[in-house]
């Protein structure tokens, strides 16, 4: 039985070819693309309109009744979303 060694040329020719191979498929960059439907858009637009009409009233509400001084504050409310938000920090 007669083994002979692999050549030099021939390895360094199969490592060429798949230096090519690799350096080609490194141009083709592939992204993640992302889109927003129309109806998505449509929707998100009236959520933050309807938040901002609801929060500037709010707003509106507590400056009248700071300036008037009937503005309450409730510590308990205060005090059960304070350990409401450290519960869920967790």
């Amino acid at each position: 039985m007669k083994i002979t060694g692999t050549s030099m040329n021939k390895v360094i020719s199969i490592y060429e070819v798949n230096n090519k191979k690799m350096q080609k498929s490194e141009k083709v960059s592939l992204k993640d693309t992302f889109e927003v439907s129309t109806l998505g858009k449509e929707l998100s637009v009236f959520d933050n309109e309807e938040v901002t009409s609801i929060s500037s009233k709010r707003i509106e509400e507590i400056k009248n009744q700071i300036s008037k001084g009937t503005y309450n504050v409730d510590s308990k409310l205060i005090a059960k979303k304070m350990l409401e938000n450290m519960k869920n920090q967790k």
